[in-house]
């Protein structure tokens, strides 16, 4: 049962996005169910080849895709920002 909240802004929308994952889930599976719920409702689908990576807002580098959210050591509500690697 998902019950951990994150505050998620794709590439592409204006804003923040409350999604929410299972504790246990990795960076990449939080990429893909916010994927999942915002793109092509709030923007646009991304090219097939691109690559998504997620990093804490304000950050430079991107969490490791294996890492888990549980790992990671976030707070509900944690800042993350999706983006294609360029």
């Amino acid at each position: 049962m998902a019950d951990f909240p994150l505050a998620v802004n794709v590439q592409g929308d204006y804003g923040y996005k409350v999604v929410v994952v299972d504790s246990h889930c990795t960076i990449d599976e939080v990429i893909k169910t916010a994927v999942d719920q915002i793109v092509s409702v709030l923007v646009a689908p991304f090219p097939e080849e691109a690559v998504l990576r997620a990093r804490v807002h304000g950050a430079t580098r991107p969490l490791d895709g294996s890492l888990t959210v549980r790992e990671a050591g976030f707070i509900q509500m944690e800042a993350l920002q999706i983006y294609v690697e360029e």
